[in-house]
């Protein structure tokens, strides 16, 4: 008995100690309350990794549902994401493979053996991230070298949203190697948020995102919740086999044994999820295709299953996200055929999905379908630069008046009762009487159909430029100034310059250009109030584009009257 027991110690301590290398606390720090995970990067069995929405890119999804899919120890809200176009705004890395390219902001990177790195990221430009397993961007940066450092503006952040003060997250190193995930629930600045990580020990920090963002999940529960859906996390497991892990600096040989292991484990995981299927228990399913797709991320087919469970359970959005990995998967393997039925079906289930926006032209290029590919660009492109607007999301217009309702206080009646815009009367004119308007457009520019009755969307006929105009009913008190920064907040747009312009009342201008998929977008938007109406009128183009749009944007301005 005494020999069995023995071997039993031996055998305890030869093991890998799982279970042992992430913590959670609250601490007061500063007068701060903070909620702590540490991960102990000294273990080779600790992982730090993002993970993203079933809907990634261009969808969100609650944190419980994405952590019970991915199953963390820990994870934290990750790098901040567009209002409009819920993609993220900085590069994300996982398992050695950039995943999104954002190019803005600071960046955490952590190498296969738990090396953390904090690294800035020149705005608008690739960084090689070639020996890092893990990528998160997002910012500003809070510490450096053991000191507070500070400059958001110089990092490209000028949304009020990150500015200000809010609930917080960040992400901080110490000398001991021991990463700190930290969230606030009290609104606090960035200063602040930079002396709670100096605090605490953290030589190095980064910001990610907070505000109703804010989220921390730990162990199978929501410690803080977030007041809407989330884009990517930073999550931390606690048991993984460092064998598996891989980054593009390793040699070809090594990256291919441990694909060869991964795909492995997802056949396995795939051939597991045929029970589910086949029993009808299609959460189930989904969870385990959703697993075996992370593990072999070059297998187009399980995609195409995992589209095909989220389509039958009426998630179109998810399942649009599937098809379009398919595709872009298929296409890269030169199987354009079945990439461009992927594709398309991808559209069916979302036309505003962008991976499917940007390779459906792409592949029929390269079948030699020239015609199909120049009115695929054409029609998704103008999709994209919808997308991009603020005011062309009714759900968004909706959270800036509520937001205007509680600043306005008293009766907040007049958010029921909206303006609708007249019938439009020719193609290229626009007059409404009743709201006192008046929008004449060139003779190469109509006006779009749309069931939006508070909005319009105009269009040139042969280039992807367009034009949307937008009335809302919002109380005098409220300054035009004052709705411009609600309404620009969380767009994460790059502020170029604001003017203000006394014409035909009280009168703001934004000119901004926005981060996307693809390529830079110049937006313009002007802001116009007579009365209770406030108007926002935006154009917007890729930015290459914008010098010869200038004309036409000049037009329009000029042609667009309040009377009455």
């Amino acid at each position: 008995m005494k020999r069995l027991a023995l071997w039993l110690v031996l055998l305890i301590a030869a093991a890998p100690v799982w279970g042992r290398n992430i913590g959670y606390r609250v601490e007061f720090v500063n007068a701060i309350g903070c909620h702590i995970v540490q991960v102990d990067l000294n273990s080779p069995w600790a992982k730090v990794t993002p993970i993203t929405s079933i809907r990634f890119p261009g969808g969100s999804e609650p944190m419980m549902s994405m952590c019970r899919r991915q199953q963390p120890t820990a994870a934290v809200t990750g790098t901040f994401f567009s209002k409009t176009s819920l993609l993220p705004i900085g590069d994300i890395v996982r398992d050695g493979r950039l995943i999104y390219f954002g190019g803005m902001g600071s960046a955490i990177a952590i190498t296969p053996e738990n090396i953390v790195a904090f690294e800035n990221v020149p705005y608008g430009r690739h960084q090689d991230w070639g020996p890092f397993e893990t990528v998160l961007a997002c910012g500003p940066r809070l510490l450096k070298s053991g000191a507070v450092a500070l400059a958001p503006l110089h990092q490209g952040f000028s949304d009020p949203h990150v500015l200000g003060r809010a609930s917080r997250v960040a992400v901080g190193l110490t000398p001991a190697n021991k990463l700190l995930m930290v969230v606030t629930r009290q609104s606090v600045s960035l200063y602040d948020m930079a002396k709670v990580m100096l605090t605490l020990g953290c030589i190095d920090a980064i910001n990610l995102d907070g505000g109703s963002s804010t989220g921390m999940y730990y162990r199978g529960s929501g410690v803080v919740m977030p007041q809407r859906g989330l884009v990517n996390m930073l999550a931390a497991y606690e048991a993984v086999q460092h064998e598996t892990r891989t980054c593009n600096c390793e040699l070809e040989a090594e990256r291919q044994a441990i694909y060869k292991w991964r795909a492995g484990q997802a056949y396995q995981v795939y051939m597991q999820a045929q029970t589910p299927l086949a029993s009808g228990d299609t959460d189930e399913a989904i969870r385990l295709l959703e697993k075996a797709t992370g593990l072999d991320e070059l297998n187009a087919s399980y995609q195409v299953r995992l589209g095909m469970a989220l389509a039958e359970i009426g998630d179109l959005a998810g399942a649009s996200v599937a098809y379009a990995r398919a595709g872009a998967l298929l296409a890269d393997k030169d199987k354009l055929a079945t990439a461009t039925d992927r594709l398309r079906t991808a559209l069916i289930y979302n036309p505003d999905n962008p991976v499917a926006q940007t390779r459906l032209p792409q592949v029929y290029r390269a079948r030699g379908m020239e015609t199909q590919a120049r009115a695929a660009e054409y029609s998704l492109k103008l999709r994209e630069l919808e997308g991009s607007v603020v005011a062309a999301h009714p759900d968004l217009v909706a959270e800036v008046l509520e937001q205007v309702a509680s600043l306005a206080g008293g009766d907040s009646s007049w958010l029921r009762n909206q303006p609708r815009l007249a019938d439009i009367a020719s193609a290229t004119s626009y007059v409404d009487a009743n709201l006192g308007v008046s929008l004449q457009l060139p003779s190469t520019w109509e006006f779009a159909p749309g069931s939006d009755t508070g909005a319009m969307v105009m269009r040139h006929r042969f280039e992807p430029l367009l034009a949307h105009l937008r009335v809302m009913r919002v109380p005098e008190k409220i300054e035009v100034q004052r709705l411009a920064d609600l309404y620009f907040e969380r767009s994460f747009q790059h502020e170029l310059y604001q003017t203000p312009v006394n014409s035909a009342g009280p009168r703001a201008t934004k000119t901004t250009e926005v981060v996307s998929l693809t390529e830079r977008l110049y937006c313009n938007t002007l802001f116009s109030r007579r009365g209770e109406l406030v108007w926002v009128l935006s154009f917007t183009c890729s930015a290459d584009r914008q010098p010869q749009a200038a004309a036409d944007v000049k037009s329009i301005l000029d042609r667009f009257t309040l009377f009455g």
